[in-house]
């Protein structure tokens, strides 16, 4: 007996209970923050020279990679947002990251993006409302010194790229059926409310032109 507790024991820590996540909570929200933090430290610390520029592009990598899963819930669903792994190999130097960050839009995240919002677009319809193309957002807040031969050359995802019209109408049919459905009966029930007054008074003027025919005779 005494060997059977020390082996469930022994079983019992070993064993491994999942731990669930998500991008959007902690720990793994604030992961790639830390991590960058860190190997900018680690690199000032070998250097001794401080990185204001470099320090800059580091913070702001968090902010896009939330941006950019804000954009995936909102035309698809949490399921497909991404996690910080693709990030977490930015090159500790100003040049190459920009360089590094150019090649992971164009080739990484500017497809995949396409792809769930189409993917979205088939599964729950249109969402969002106006679209809006995310690389606006990295454009508006690029931490990179920009000039005549700076300039970033990142893909942009237009509402055609997805299957989309730039705006979204203003009566769409196909974002609620149901709700289209119920006003589509109510409109028959009022036209149908108004058509009975009419039948009533065809029917009474018919009944009166047929008791004056009678009473001249």
């Amino acid at each position: 007996m005494k060997g059977n507790r020390s082996r469930w024991a022994r079983n019992s820590r070993s064993s491994k209970v999942p731990v669930l996540t998500a991008n959007h909570m902690e720990p793994v929200k604030g992961f790639l923050g830390r991590y960058l933090r860190r190997k900018l430290f680690t690199l000032e610390l070998s250097s001794g020279t401080v990185q204001p520029q470099l320090e800059k592009v580091l913070r702001w990598l968090p902010t896009v990679w939330q941006h950019i899963n804000s954009f995936l819930e909102t035309h698809n669903s949490s399921d497909v947002t991404i996690g910080p792994r693709l990030f977490l190999s930015c090159p500790m130097n100003l040049q190459d990251s920009q360089v590094w960050f150019t090649d992971v839009w164009n080739y990484h995240l500017a497809p995949y993006l396409m792809e769930a919002v189409r993917e979205g677009v088939q599964l729950y319809g249109r969402r969002g409302g106006t679209w809006v193309d995310p690389c606006s957002f990295v454009r508006e807040t690029y931490p990179w010194p920009v000039g005549p031969t700076t300039v970033p050359q990142l893909r942009q995802i237009t509402a055609d790229d997805v299957g989309l019209e730039a705006s979204a109408p203003a009566n769409s049919e196909n974002q609620d059926p149901l709700l289209n459905m119920l006003m589509r009966l109510q409109e028959a029930a009022n036209y149908n409310g108004n058509q009975e007054p009419d039948s009533d008074c065809a029917s009474l003027d018919s009944n009166m032109t047929h008791d004056s025919s009678a009473g001249a005779d």
